[in-house]
């Protein structure tokens, strides 16, 4: 365990070198120092090795400043943002990347001049050219880009700048134009590599058709471009993107398949050693860049940890790998691929065999010890194993793509058994395919059903209800959190018992013990599910008489726009839909001074607590009255409202006071694209001075005020406004006979959604499209 410890303060101090500025000669001799008090103590062991892990600390973070050592002046970046166009030349240094839009090429530049006819001058530095979609290029290339170069940007939630860095990248240029100048000016052997995978490419597409094609190019060849959206959200919603993305986390559960496989046929030692072989031709069959080598490995040392036998010994071999990897390039530490190779290799090494330990145990109460071991083999390898992995890589996962699979441990077992078949199969028929078509044709036909089989399945999974539950922004201390419980219990389980902290027994039936389990899961998920998505979702509640709607920001935050008449309604429609462990509104909007809009919210105000009220009318009546006093009393800030006034709701969501009333006020949401009209306050002044500030068939939604009245609703408005999607709060059987048939007349074939039929409405948007939810739908809606 010696070498896991190293290992383990080497990549702390590589984050130590980010975070900590000093020169690297401070570090280094840090590092010296700590080194010489090692020899000088070397006869008390402990203490040697303590002095030893602080030196590999020093000396990380060292390797992590000579790494990002300062851009010189003949460096690409420093044409970067110029405004000027430049002439770049150079080798086009990795196989072309095939987008629907464009091909990007990644350039070792050697020569750089302004516009077409300057002076040439020596550069050095990759950049990353957009090139257009159908040009001929290859890897060896030498061409030359006219454009103008850029820095990556900095997005909102990713980096993209960080992202190419860590490849050696700082200038991107889009738009360019491309010429070919010479071939063959690269790496033979690259070359001959490249071009092998070219025409697997150009086979896999001869043999099968699309979708077969496309995910069976991206899970033999790394080459996934092809993979339609659809498909790829579907492997995203499961979690079963490790089968199409060459990781570690793939090549681990690929390395688990390939020694169950070959083990049966030549014996444990062997097998792995054969499993071995195989990963490195799939390697190269891949490309063979830096990201599949490096997953390559970590899938090795698992195969290791089986070949070994000893855990002790698969720690050391991760470490050392760890030490490797990261000295080459220490930026590579950020990366989440390696991030995700090294948990998922990790939890193989920690709780693989346990868990096949366990089954084997649990099925030897029905079975003896020979059948046991024979249905333990393969559960171990299509559901175990996947667990062991997936425990370790959970936290990565939700924090990296806010999403949380719910039907992962599902799908991976029903996926992974046809996936030996899918890869031998199918690279049996590219290999065939590659050297005379017709050869590959009987293979690529029982391949076929296997690549088929993956595909319907995944969809069929990710349509089940809930399959996936996006997380929005999880924070970096709840993944520390996790990792510091997880590893906590496994170290304790691995104390020998005379050693592990003694607690007083508290005996419990065992009913007990799972319900408490089971109480604990429903809080973990019902956290998990409160946690914001991104998007803006608008909810405009069922509670009877008036108007009630409730937003959910893409942060977090939580806007109650009027209350309605009912409060034991409200309080039940918001108790389903704030955060369990903080049940409180951010802003009430106080959209209508009617009465029908405001009772629900004076019972409900010492349940929920409100931080922060906008008034939009005088308070004249008595329930308003009563709110406000209410609100007063318990601390709420109360501001009055303003024409032209904006709520900031975060990520760029935004609530307009669009215009004030005798009665109420006229509310624009905004967010990107989407814009919908709340007019909870609407009178004839009030539609005037909507329709002055508004521009025809700008709004995404509208909600009708007064239930959808006439008065409150003028047919000439309505088109002015013409929305993509008309709510309408109304009670069901109301006296008035609302909403008026004009009003729905002149809405014309909108869509048209009403609590009295629909139930609450939930309107949701990325800013871009917009997903519509309703409590049920009626008879004469359905199909």
């Amino acid at each position: 365990m010696t070498l896991f410890w190293l290992g383990l303060s080497w990549l702390g101090g590589i984050v130590a070198g980010k975070w900590i500025i000093l020169d690297i000669w401070q570090w280094l001799a840090l590092a010296g120092s700590s080194l010489g008090a090692a020899i000088l103590l070397r006869r008390r062991r402990s203490l040697l090795l303590a002095f030893v892990i602080v030196a590999f600390f020093y000396s990380g973070a060292a390797r992590y400043q000579i790494s990002v050592g300062e851009i010189d002046a003949g460096h690409l970046a420093c044409f970067n943002d110029c405004g000027c166009t430049v002439t770049l030349t150079g080798v086009i240094t990795a196989p072309p990347d095939v987008h629907d839009y464009y091909i990007g090429l990644r350039i070792a530049v050697e020569k750089l001049r302004y516009g077409r006819d300057g002076a040439s001058q020596s550069v050095h530095g990759l950049a990353l050219i957009y090139a257009p979609r159908f040009g001929n290029y290859r890897y060896g290339d030498r061409v030359e880009a006219y454009g103008t170069l850029e820095t990556p940007p900095v997005f909102e939630t990713f980096s993209y700048r960080e992202y190419l860095a860590r490849q050696g990248i700082h200038s991107i240029m889009r738009n360019p134009s491309v010429c070919r100048l010479a071939a063959h000016q690269a790496n033979p052997p690259l070359r001959l590599i490249y071009a092998l995978r070219i025409k697997g490419l150009e086979t896999i597409y001869s043999l099968f058709a699309d979708p077969e094609a496309s995910l069976l190019a991206g899970i033999l060849l790394g080459m996934e471009q092809g993979i339609s959206p659809e498909i790829q959200q579907a492997f995203n919603q499961t979690g079963t993107t490790h089968i199409i993305a060459i990781s570690g986390f793939n090549i681990t559960i690929i390395a688990g398949l390939f020694i169950s496989l070959f083990g049966r046929w030549l014996g444990a030692r062997r097998g792995a050693i054969a499993a071995g072989i195989a990963i490195g031709i799939y390697t190269l069959l891949v490309g063979a860049d830096a990201a599949v080598v490096r997953a390559a490995i970590m899938g090795s040392i698992s195969l290791l940890a089986c070949l070994i036998g000893r855990q002790t010994y698969a720690f050391s071999a991760l470490s050392a790998a760890s030490i490797v990897m990261t000295t080459i390039n220490p930026l590579v530490l950020w990366d989440v691929g390696f991030q995700l190779s090294f948990a998922a290799t990790l939890g193989l090494i920690l709780y693989a065999e346990p868990l096949e330990g366990w089954f084997t145990g649990l099925v030897e109460n029905w079975l003896n010890s020979k059948q046991a071991a024979q249905l333990a083999r393969p559960v171990s390898e299509f559901i175990l194993f996947t667990l062991a992995a997936q425990i370790t890589t959970l936290p990565l996962t939700a924090y990296y793509f806010r999403r949380l699979s719910l039907v992962s441990f599902i799908a991976n077992p029903v996926i992974l058994p046809a996936q030996p078949a899918v890869m031998i199969l199918g690279g049996l028929a590219t290999i065939a395919g590659m050297i005379w078509l017709p050869f590959g044709r009987p293979l690529a036909w029982l391949a076929w059903p296997f690549v088929s089989f993956t595909i319907r399945a995944v969809s069929i999974l990710a349509q089940l209800p809930a399959a996936s539950i996006p997380l929005g922004n999880l924070a970096l201390i709840w993944v520390g959190g996790f990792y510091l419980i997880l590893f906590g219990i496994t170290a304790l389980t691995k104390l020998p018992p005379e050693k592990r902290l003694r607690l007083p027994a508290i005996k419990l039936p065992a009913g007990v013990g799972l319900l408490l389990l089971a109480i604990l899961c429903a809080l973990v998920w019902r956290h998990a599910i409160d946690q914001p998505d991104g998007q803006l979702h608008l909810t405009l509640l069922d509670v009877g008489g008036g108007e009630s709607v409730l937003i959910e920001s893409p942060t977090g935050r939580y806007l109650l726009v009027g209350g309605g008449s009912s409060p034991i309604r409200l309080s039940e429609a918001l108790g389903q839909r704030l955060p369990l462990f903080r049940p409180q509104i951010d802003w009430w909007v106080v959209g209508a001074t009617y009465d029908t809009d405001l009772a629900g919210i004076a019972g409900i105000t010492q349940r929920f607590p409100i931080k922060k009220v906008l008034l939009t009318g005088p308070p004249g009546t008595g329930a308003y009255r009563h709110v406000l006093n209410q609100l007063s009393e318990s601390g709420s800030g109360i501001i009055a409202a303003q024409p032209g006034q904006i709520l900031d709701l975060g990520d760029g969501a935004r609530l307009e006071v669009l215009a004030l009333g005798e009665s109420g006020s006229a509310l624009l949401l905004h967010y990107n694209r989407a814009h919908l009209l709340l007019a909870p306050g609407a009178d004839p002044a009030l539609i005037k001075e909507i329709s002055r500030k508004l521009q025809p068939g700008r709004i995404t939604a509208l909600i009708l005020p007064d239930c959808g009245n006439l008065a409150a609703n003028p047919p000439k408005w309505l088109r002015q406004l013409n929305p993509v999607v008309a709510l309408i709060s109304v009670q069901a059987g109301n006296s008035r006979g609302l909403p008026s048939p004009e009003v729905l007349d002149a809405l014309g074939d909108r869509t048209i959604l009403r609590t009295d039929l629909h139930g609450w409405i939930q309107l949701s948007t990325d800013g871009q499209n917009l997903w519509v939810e309703v409590e049920r739908v009626p008879r004469s809606e359905e199909r």
